[in-house]
């Protein structure tokens, strides 16, 4: 099966966190051959906060990195037990579509107890840099959800 994957990379290093090109959107296809103990996941809410902002204040992404977020996702495909296929898993994520995990850092997570009414939602992977922008204006107020 192969995978278009829609990423969130960091474009250029820079003290402005609300320039405009510094994040840059790629779409990339991979086949998915999962290795024994791997699932692939697909993101349903990127959670993003300050840690972001902090990572890029202490040079912790690199240009070209994939943005390292805490995302709810569901599991797709799994060859691993203990991850079955339709399971909500709260875990380390990037800005993304799609990621293969094996399991590492991962919990279940019942999505139904899920209360994001607080937060503020913006819908769609392209609207990244409008909830970054969002981000950045609230500081430690609260996370911004970003549903792909």
């Amino acid at each position: 099966m192969e995978i278009n994957n829609r990423t969130v990379r960091l474009l250029s290093q820079t003290n402005n966190f609300t320039d405009e090109n510094l994040w840059s959107f790629f779409e990339e296809n991979f086949d998915l051959k999962l290795k024994s103990k791997q699932f692939l996941l697909k993101n349903k809410l990127i959670l993003l906060d300050n840690n972001i902002v902090k990572a890029l204040k202490n040079n912790n992404v690199k240009e070209g990195d994939k943005i390292k977020v805490k995302t709810i996702s569901k599991v797709l495909e799994s060859k691993n037990d203990n991850f079955k296929i339709g399971e909500y898993i709260l875990g380390p994520g990037c800005v993304q579509d799609y990621y293969i995990s094996d399991g590492e850092n991962c919990e279940k997570f019942n999505i139904d107890k899920f209360n994001y009414s607080e937060n503020e939602i913006f819908n769609g992977l392209e609207n990244f840099k409008k909830a970054f922008k969002k981000l950045i204006e609230l500081e430690d107020e609260k996370k911004i959800i970003l549903k792909p």
